[in-house]
């Protein structure tokens, strides 16, 4: 009985010290990885934090991390001083590493927060745009938008080989790329109902300009209430990399707009150009 006892006080030992020298072996790695790199400093969550919270009312929950900086995020919050006065506008997930772009002012989250009623018969598509992209501001729930497109006019126009061109000719000279952009309002009158994100700032609300970073590009989530043909054109561009960097978006309350086949350089240099 005594043989078992030690036997197994050993066994446990050996395991003690097996577990203690693997961390050390461990860490090791780690240093050896990390040496020679750029580190930056990263905060993060410790715990879930519902949107709206103040970042004065985070220091708890959150903490700090080295990263290596060729893969840090663009607009990582490496100390809260830096979104001093702001909250979250989107809840926060437990070991996730906080982004500027994910703080807005707060009278911004209260004023963007409340969603609209989808219409019957509506889906809801969600897109993330840089301010950029934005014509005449970004809007709020409740407001009207139009989306204009600007590409190449063959991604406009059915090709002899598609079998939506509906036995078009190949003698069409409609199908012949031109390498000339054109540009056009694929849809308008579209209800926003949700908007998450914060703009970018002209100015620093308090502090020095340092202390502030600037949200990332893209940072802007617009949630729409599309019927079904709206959403199959909507998602055609935003599965297209090249219309999809040139889409933007308009506020858009009042009536329907006249939309032409698109303008192009044709039209801009002679008016009197048929369009498309």
């Amino acid at each position: 009985m005594n043989k078992k006892v030690v036997g197994v006080v050993a066994a446990a030992v050996m395991a003690v010290i097996g577990t203690v020298i693997l961390v050390v072996f461990v860490r090791g790695a780690e240093d050896r990885a990390l040496e020679g790199e750029e580190l930056v400093t990263v905060l993060v969550t410790e715990q879930q934090i519902p949107a709206g919270t103040p970042a004065a009312q985070m220091e708890d929950l959150v903490t700090t991390e080295q990263i290596p900086a060729k893969i840090a995020p663009e607009g990582v919050v490496s100390d809260l001083v830096q979104v001093q006065g702001l909250v979250n506008s989107v809840d926060f997930l437990a070991g996730e590493t906080l982004l500027a772009g994910r703080f807005v002012e707060p009278e911004n989250f209260n004023a963007r927060r409340g969603s609209v009623e989808v219409p019957e018969g509506l889906l809801e598509v969600t897109l993330a745009m840089s301010q950029e992209q934005f014509v005449g501001g970004i809007p709020t729930p409740g407001d009207k938008i139009a989306l204009i497109v600007n590409g190449d006019r063959v991604d406009f126009i059915p090709q002899n080989s598609d079998p939506l061109a509906q036995g078009a000719s190949a003698d069409d000279p409609t199908l012949v790329d031109t390498g000339l952009s054109l540009t056009k309002i694929i849809l308008q009158q579209a209800l926003v109902t949700n908007v998450q994100g914060n703009p970018l700032p002209e100015a620093p609300v308090s502090g020095n300009a340092e202390d502030r970073v600037a949200p990332a590009s893209g940072s802007i989530l617009v949630t729409l209430a599309l019927d079904g043909p709206d959403t199959e054109r909507l998602l055609y561009v935003r599965n297209s990399q090249t219309l999809n960097a040139n889409l933007h978006m308009a506020l858009h309350n009042g009536d329907a707009l006249v939309t032409s086949e698109g303008i192009s350089v044709e039209n801009i240099i002679n008016p009197e150009a048929p369009v498309g």
